[in-house]
């Protein structure tokens, strides 16, 4: 019988290690973020007690209906999200008219002044589906959505990143 795992622990700890911290889990990352997904397994297993018997399928049923992570061939990255430098970042491409950034209503008067910033991560992260972005702030009491026009955008020379198929990231961008 299988031990019942806290799938919000395991995806957070698989994020920690893919996006901030892969020495600290012993795993080498390379230029696109990829690692073995049995490598993952073998470093996060020590994290919990109750992780000791994780493996594949488990991790997989863990992060099946996400987009956060990308496995193929035996290797496993996260999408987006990185503090981590990679060398090879995703192509720039061409976004959707409008692209959403949600985020907490306390950080509105500063995103209007200065734009819509980073902070910790590599990128700012926006989205071309309103209603991820909506679930994405269920957590916070009070938050707003800024629909960004990246026409201008594009015209001031911002880069869009495609992460994958409604995530997209760029270094900042103006609202003005």
């Amino acid at each position: 019988m299988r031990r019942e795992i806290d799938r919000g622990r395991l995806v957070s700890t698989m994020a920690f290690a893919l996006r901030h911290d892969p020495a600290h889990f012993d795993l080498q990352l390379d230029d696109e973020g990829w690692t073995s997904f049995e490598d993952l397994i073998i470093a996060i297993r020590f994290e919990r007690h109750e992780w000791a018997c994780l493996d594949e399928s488990i991790v997989n049923e863990a992060i099946a209906d996400m987009d956060r992570f990308e496995v193929r061939n035996g290797r496993i990255r996260a999408v987006y999200g990185h503090s981590v430098e990679l060398a090879k970042l995703p192509a720039i491409e061409t976004p959707p008219a409008v692209l959403y950034h949600g985020t907490s209503a306390d950080n509105m008067s500063s995103i209007i002044q200065q734009g819509i910033r980073r902070m910790r991560r590599r990128f700012v992260h926006l989205s071309s589906e309103f209603g991820w972005v909506v679930s994405f702030l269920d957590d916070k009491q009070a938050w707003t959505i800024f629909a960004i026009d990246t026409a201008p955008a594009l015209e001031n020379g911002v880069m869009f990143r495609r992460a994958n198929h409604h995530v997209w990231l760029v270094a900042s961008v103006s609202l003005t």
